[in-house]
């Protein structure tokens, strides 16, 4: 009889382990992969940001499925449906229209990079006037930024573009986020390191969060399920676990 209990109680155990299994459900996680160290195919976990957010939503019940797609078609399946979550998205009105946001995940410092040998410090807009600036075509730095027209904003496909001209002497600054700085000139141009500076305020900082897809009748309760899943990590100490794996190869030049 006990035999036959103990059976009946391994096969509630097992049935019930493959019920909850069975009711994970598979969101479609999106991403560019073209935004290291945030996101990369080419990275591991495929980047910062990708491995907090298929980790966070593990860690909530989900099983996430990672993607890769263009910018456009990222937001264009956010609109439809097709996917679930873009990993990585900056809060704008428009895209809020169709993406849910969670809280804040990282927090992504913009601040201009110049050479060393150039004295220039950047408390205000009226410090930009005049300055030839590098920057990326179609990058959201910050809407004030943007829309001005008193500054001199010079266009390139990428940042190593602008960074090459910066050491050429042909731009006064460039701009991007901290992390990406770090990691493009690090991999790209490991001897150009000493000669360039990070000025300590930044343009803008801007949240990056998770966006689900408004057509996911769950969306409401996929960020609040992540954002506590973010909250638990930073408590237990894989929040920054991860952080401080990604920094390594962040921070130190490609050998």
């Amino acid at each position: 009889m006990n035999n036959t209990l103990r059976r009946i109680t391994a096969l509630s155990l097992l049935l019930g382990v493959f019920c909850q299994a069975s009711l994970a459900q598979n969101l479609n996680v999106v991403h560019s992969g073209k935004w290291p160290p945030y996101a990369d195919a080419g990275l591991p976990q495929q980047g910062l940001a990708v491995e907090l957010v298929t980790t966070a939503l593990k860690r909530a019940g989900y099983t996430p499925v990672v993607n890769l797609d263009s910018l456009d078609r990222i937001l264009e399946g956010g609109k439809l449906g097709v996917y679930d979550v873009f990993a990585t998205p900056w809060f704008s009105e428009e895209r809020n229209q169709y993406l849910y946001y969670s809280e804040p995940y990282l927090e992504s410092y913009i601040r201009f990079i110049k050479k060393k040998d150039k004295k220039f410090d950047f408390n205000s807009f009226a410090d930009l006037k005049g300055m030839m600036i590098g920057i990326v075509a179609d990058y959201a730095y910050d809407e004030t930024f943007n829309q001005s027209r008193d500054l001199i904003k010079i266009s390139e496909r990428n940042l190593i573009q602008n960074l090459l001209k910066l050491t050429q002497g042909r731009i006064d600054l460039a701009l991007d986020d901290e992390l990406v700085l770090q990691y493009e000139i690090n991999q790209y141009m490991p001897n150009s390191m000493a000669e360039l500076e990070l000025l300590p305020k930044p343009l803008a900082v801007r949240g990056i969060h998770i966006g689900v897809s408004r057509e996911n009748p769950d969306h409401e309760k996929i960020a609040a399920a992540f954002d506590k899943a973010i909250a638990d990590m930073k408590k237990d100490g894989t929040y920054d676990l991860i952080v401080s794996k990604h920094y390594i190869y962040i921070k130190k030049p490609a050998q």
